[in-house]
């Protein structure tokens, strides 16, 4: 599947109903099963103290830029396209052998779909992070649309809207656990759903419509929707 491109053309020419879209990091993948021993391992090979993983956790939802400027800053190395690539090829190993979803992602998206629902990504990620994550733990196949940043300049506001101009729902839900994806659905006249067991603080999810627990309880919450 090719960034933002519809598993097939009858979706270019059809509106479903309800349209999900989905962060990655901290909604649909635990990410600290993989990125935590990810940068464990890189502040060793650089010989730099580690800051702990709530440190490291904080950035989770960030954009990669902001992320690697954070470590330059600690004393990595100032080249961050050797930095990234080090980082990525740690990454990969962990994400398949360590990686987890949330409890019943694959079983939400799988209902979701049996409903009618649309179902899409937007995640700050690049592309060949979210299908390598959504890829290896199955379920790259549930999405119909992956809106990535690549570029690392893509704002959020503006990958949801060009994914509702896209696949034109009647309604559409946003999940996410960081302040920017609540943000962004706000900005699109969205339902918008605060991950509550994601990275985001409580402070970050109050503009929300609701605020889950789990991630099965979105069901009920696209089913109550008109």
């Amino acid at each position: 599947m090719r960034q933002s491109e519809p598993r097939d053309n009858v979706l270019r020419l059809m509106a479903k109903d309800k349209l999900c879209i989905f962060d990655l990091d901290g909604t649909l993948y635990r990410t600290e099963t993989s990125f935590l021993p990810t940068m464990r391992r890189v502040y060793e090979e650089f010989s730099i103290e580690y800051v702990g993983d709530e440190a490291v956790l904080s950035l989770v939802g960030e954009t990669y830029s902001t992320f690697l400027a954070w470590l330059i800053e600690q004393g990595f190395p100032t080249d961050p396209g050797t930095l990234a690539e080090r980082i990525t090829e740690i990454e990969i190993t962990s994400i398949e052998t360590q990686g987890e979803l949330y409890p019943e992602v694959d079983e939400t998206l799988d209902a979701l779909r049996k409903w009618g629902c649309s179902i899409a990504l937007c995640t700050n990620g690049d592309t060949r992070y979210a299908t390598y994550v959504l890829g290896t733990r199955g379920i790259l196949s549930h999405f119909d649309v992956l809106k990535t940043n690549d570029d690392d300049k893509q704002v959020k506001s503006e990958m949801v809207r060009s994914l509702i101009a896209e696949l034109r729902p009647k309604r559409t839900f946003i999940l996410g656990d960081r302040y920017h994806d609540i943000e962004a659905g706000i900005a699109n006249n969205c339902v918008t759903v605060g991950a509550a067991y994601g990275f985001g603080k409580p402070e970050e999810l109050e503009p929300a419509t609701h605020v889950i627990d789990q991630f099965s309880d979105l069901l009920e919450i696209v089913k109550s929707t008109p």
